[in-house]
């Protein structure tokens, strides 16, 4: 574990098991900035020249990892994280990173913990509510990554004389165009790809069940996994797993069940981090069936 300066941050916090790097800021945030293999590419993006102003303040998206509180309403959601956090470190490899309660009335705290071997990060958000009142939210954990391929899960397939009642809804936002390029809707995932060439916004949402969705850069596969709940109820018409991309700004989005906190009360939203180097696919695949012998080794060997 070191202390450094990066991406024009300092105060930066480095966790390396020698196969992979996490690099934190307490400057800002809570934010993770850099996951990757040790000495490789960054899978994570940053866009350092953004921000928002708000009637809370100045916000800056910065890039990264962060966590964020649904719904999205503004100004309440943008509330600005430009300050220094508290870090409390948990052995020489995980570390906590706690905000100040915010604008908005919400502290965020972010448990980070990298395995002593292989690639794994497990990932607990915690967001406190100190409202006055009680507030209906549910956590929002956002990954800013690399121009690449956004990999969703659909359920498993089954014809209509096995089953015939729908199995997950999808949603969709008045922006969204299926038949644009970047989209390859298939039986067994839909993927959504960036293109700095097209810069209009697209996104959507999925009840995913299976549990993981991934994100391909070049030929490494990043995998988020986290618990799907049945009994729960999910934000944005009942998802918990979205993608958004703008040209070369991509995020993939993971949102827990939806909860009336009252003060003083916390929810939690918890994901795993894997990665793949060389899966034997480009970044820009549109062939689902390579895609799916290339990854599924990959994916069931996590569970």
């Amino acid at each position: 574990m070191e202390t450094l300066s990066y991406m024009g941050l300092p105060d930066c916090i480095r966790l390396s098991n020698g196969a992979v790097d996490v690099i934190v800021t307490t400057a800002v945030g809570p934010r993770i900035l850099f996951y990757g293999p040790t000495n490789g590419e960054n899978l994570l993006a940053h866009f350092p020249d953004s921000s928002k102003e708000t009637a809370l303040g100045t916000w800056k998206p910065y890039g990264g990892h962060r966590l964020w509180v649904w719904p999205e309403v503004f100004p309440a959601t943008y509330a600005p994280d430009n300050g220094p956090i508290e870090h409390r470190r948990e052995g020489e490899l995980g570390i906590v990173l706690s905000q100040p309660t915010d604008a908005a009335g919400m502290q965020k705290v972010m448990r980070i913990q990298l395995a002593a071997s292989g690639t794994e990060v497990e990932l607990v958000h915690t967001i406190t509510s100190h409202n006055l009142w009680p507030v209906d939210i549910a956590a929002w954990a956002i990954t800013v990554v690399q121009s690449g391929t956004a990999i969703v899960p659909r359920v498993p397939f089954r014809t209509h004389d096995e089953y015939v009642p729908a199995t997950q809804p999808l949603a969709l936002c008045a922006f969204t165009d299926l038949q644009d390029p970047r989209f390859t809707l298939g039986l067994k995932y839909i993927l959504l790809r960036a293109d700095p060439n097209l810069p209009n916004s697209q996104k959507f949402g999925l009840r995913n069940k299976e549990n993981w969705c991934a994100h391909l850069v070049k030929d490494t596969l990043f995998v988020k996994r986290f618990s799907h709940d049945d009994t729960a109820t999910y934000p944005d018409y009942d998802v918990n797993n979205e993608v958004y991309v703008e040209g070369s700004f991509m995020e993939v989005e993971l949102l827990g069940p939806r909860r009336i906190v009252s003060p003083g009360d916390s929810l939690t939203l918890s994901e795993k981090w894997n990665l793949f180097e060389r899966v034997g696919v480009g970044g820009e695949t549109k062939d689902l069936d390579s895609l799916d012998r290339a990854i599924t080794p990959k994916i069931r060997s996590l569970f």
